[in-house]
């Protein structure tokens, strides 16, 4: 308890040295929690260049064998170590991956940073997903079904029983009329 509050203390007393040591130098600062003019991380902004319906660039070599073995691909981009809307994401989309045994390995989850974080660059795959896909901020999910087309985009966040059951659906499609239905351990 005694080793949060004085983190907490020494955090404030970080950021009120940030703020002051702005004024002084003349550096417009946008609060006092922020300590760059960079977007707060965890926030998808605006629309993503593709869109559901769009054929999905597959512009690294996972996704591209993914697509040939006929498997649907989720693809999460963003950063969990500094970003809690992805890392909230990442869990629900895990554990639905290992509920399913990632579908009966009939689906495949691909997830790639695409932003800077403080002395982390993005992998070069992110910055390829990022200009293919053009998204700003993260996370971003998309879901692309068996025949490459973009079926689902999800900004900031999407619930695990909803990604569940979307990836199921699409599964489920092109079955010859057969009800595929995933239940824990990935069985019929």
């Amino acid at each position: 308890m005694k080793a949060r509050l004085v983190a907490g203390l020494m955090g404030i007393g970080v950021s009120l040295s940030l703020w002051t040591l702005a004024q002084l130098s003349g550096t417009r600062l946008s609060s006092l929690a922020q300590g760059t003019e960079l977007p707060i991380r965890g926030i998808a902004r605006g629309e993503s260049k593709i869109k559901v319906g769009d054929k999905a660039p597959l512009v690294i070599p996972e996704m591209v064998t993914a697509h040939q073995a006929g498997k649907v691909i989720a693809l999460m981009l963003g950063y969990s170590s500094h970003c809690p809307w992805c890392d909230r994401m990442e869990r629900y989309i895990y554990a639905v991956m290992e509920e399913t045994k990632s579908f009966g390995g009939q689906a495949v989850l691909i997830e790639r940073q695409t932003e800077h974080a403080k002395m982390i660059p993005p992998h070069p795959e992110g910055l390829k997903l990022k200009a293919a896909y053009g998204v700003e901020g993260q996370p971003w999910l998309f879901l692309i079904d068996r025949q490459g087309m973009v079926r689902f985009v999800y900004p900031v966040f999407v619930p695990g029983d909803l990604f569940q059951q979307n990836v199921a659906e699409l599964l489920q499609e092109g079955q010859d009329g057969r009800n595929i239905s995933w239940r824990k351990g990935g069985k019929e």
